[in-house]
């Protein structure tokens, strides 16, 4: 690669490096800490009434009910809910995979305390939303045990004259709230005889720019998981809220889950049986806002609720299969799982994530070893045979038939396979992908430190900012031990071999390993460390191929 060619892809990565900060040099954010403290409700608002279509308000007629509020202490979260619209959860604090500047993380905020609202449509066409305070008739603020390991709250309210019921069971050691609804007195006054429970404002956003990149309603019907898509992310992982378009989508029938997803946490709706199924992203001045209704048959009360964490074993106890896309990508949900559980019993005898990254890479690369060191001798004796390659295309650029025959006589004589470089490859593929996918999702790694700057292993290894840039360290330190991967493969090359393939090598030696920093400096550290190890060994691996004495070529 000539001198400027190689400052051309230098400038090209100083300008996506400096891009994001020249953009808010010249067009500043406006928001403020008055934003965050007094959040604009107003769009939230706007597209609930757009999703329930001007809904009426029901009253109590009975009497007139105070506000009250009650609180849970479970395991690992500790909630707050209220008596308005029987039980909306006005704080949702979890306790675990918590990074150390967290003392708790609430899953409650102005955009998404109106939630777990009930509906229906009456006989004039109306929405009649059950959103005012009902009455408690059982239950109260309670620490959990494995004594005590369920409580049940039962709210009432009336619309005509006729009561309508709501149970919340809440679970020491779950974060599922089982939710039973009896709306069969109104059954008559109904339109269609079904009823609508809503989320209402989606989820807060803990991940900062990460979380875009992940933001997705989920819906799973006959075992087929559809993803919605609300976050979008810049090359670094950036995001503007004020980018998400409004849009709603409909799903008609059974589905098994529905529900919305940031990086590490997620809300889903479990149904005893649901008509339809309408989740509406929307932007707020802040984040993005989530609205999922749930419409079910009057006479089916049942729903189960999951707020909380994406951690595997809590969303695999819902038994709907959502853990399957937790892990990534659905079609290598079982490679992912098995990546997933050497991982977790690895930490349950060296209780620190990123010495089991560090053991999971040397373990990746045993197992691999013999795969890619037949790869490595295959493109070694390519290597060693390109020159005659090159005299063969060149004596024979006229007549291709007896071209590819001398070709095929050289690979026999040398007893080389020109396809036995890429099946190694092939096979290691979904093991390589798996670990990338459960690396970059896990929450496991949320919070989790290894040593000196590295803090977290589930954000980037920033040292310090400079200019608004954050400098992380891993993604140079990988980037520059791929460079040195690739320089090691081409060492052995002979003079001689095609000038056009040569510059090309050349060419990728600079441009792969710049492509890949570039992606993966906004990525978790612990991906980024697990990298770097593979790559140290892979150099070792690669020294050793080289060292190697081959047969002489056959001219």
């Amino acid at each position: 690669m000539d001198r400027k060619t190689l400052t051309g892809f230098i400038l090209i990565g100083a300008i996506l490096l400096l891009w994001p900060s020249y953009l808010e040099l010249i067009s500043p954010s406006e928001k403020s800490d008055k934003d965050v403290v007094s959040p604009d409700t107003s769009l939230v608002e706007k597209y609930s009434e757009t999703t329930l279509k001007k809904p009426v308000e029901a009253t109590l007629e009975s009497s007139t009910v105070e506000e009250q509020t009650f609180i849970i202490k479970g395991k690992n979260y500790l909630a707050e809910i209220s008596n308005v619209a029987g039980g909306s959860i006005v704080s949702y604090s979890l306790t675990k995979h918590l990074k150390k500047s967290e003392d708790a993380l609430n899953m409650i905020d102005a955009y998404n305390s109106n939630n777990l609202v009930v509906s229906f449509v009456n006989q004039s066409g109306e929405i009649v939303s059950l959103n005012k305070k009902w009455k408690l008739v059982s239950g109260g603020s309670v620490d959990l045990s494995e004594a005590n390991p369920e409580a049940s709250f039962l709210f009432t309210t009336e619309h005509l004259g006729r009561s309508v019921t709501k149970e919340l069971v809440f679970s020491f050691d779950s974060y599922e709230i089982d939710i039973s609804t009896s709306l069969r007195n109104l059954k008559d006054v109904s339109l269609d005889e079904k009823y609508t429970l809503s989320w209402v404002g989606g989820l807060p956003e803990h991940e900062g720019t990460q979380d875009a990149m992940f933001m997705e309603g989920l819906i799973s019907q006959a075992g087929s998981i559809e993803s919605f898509r609300v976050g979008a992310a810049g090359f670094f992982g950036s995001s503007n809220t004020n980018n998400i378009d409004a849009e709603e989508k409909r799903y008609v029938g059974q589905a098994d889950f529905a529900g919305y997803r940031t990086k590490y946490f997620g809300l889903f709706f479990v149904p005893q049986k649901s008509d339809l199924v309408e989740i509406t992203k929307y932007p707020t001045p802040l984040r993005a806002g989530v609205n999922v209704n749930i419409t079910q048959d009057i006479n089916l009360e049942k729903n189960k609720f999951y707020l909380g964490p994406l951690d595997y074993s809590s969303v695999e106890n819902l038994g709907v299969g959502l853990e399957e896309k937790i892990l990534g990508w659905q079609w290598l949900s079982s490679v992912s799982w098995l990546v997933y559980s050497i991982m977790i019993i690895l930490y349950g005898f060296i209780p620190n994530y990123g010495v089991v990254v560090v053991l999971f890479a040397v373990l990746i690369k045993l197992v691999t070893y013999p795969l890619m060191a037949k790869q490595l001798r295959s493109s070694k004796k390519m290597q060693e045979i390109s020159p005659l390659m090159n005299q063969i295309k060149i004596k024979y650029k006229n007549n291709p038939t007896l071209q590819q025959q001398k070709m095929a006589a050289l690979f026999q004589e040398n007893k080389i396979n020109p396809l036995a470089g890429c099946l190694p490859l092939l096979i290691q593929m979904p093991v390589l992908m798996s670990v990338f996918m459960v690396f970059r999702n896990t929450i496991e790694f949320r919070g989790e430190s290894f040593f000196l700057w590295i803090n977290d292993l589930s954000a980037a290894d920033t040292l310090f900012s400079f200019g608004g840039i954050p400098i992380n360290i891993l993604p140079f330190l990988m980037a520059g031990s791929m460079y040195y991967t690739m320089k090691l493969s081409s060492a052995s090359q002979p003079a001689g071999g095609d000038p056009a393939q040569e510059a090309t090598q050349q060419m990728m030696k600079y441009m792969f390993p710049g492509m890949m920093f570039f992606l993966f400096y906004s990525f978790p550290s612990g991906l980024n460390l697990y990298y770097l190890c593979f790559n140290v060994m892979q150099i070792a691996q690669q020294k050793i191929i080289n060292n190697e004495k081959t047969e002489t070529v056959r001219k």
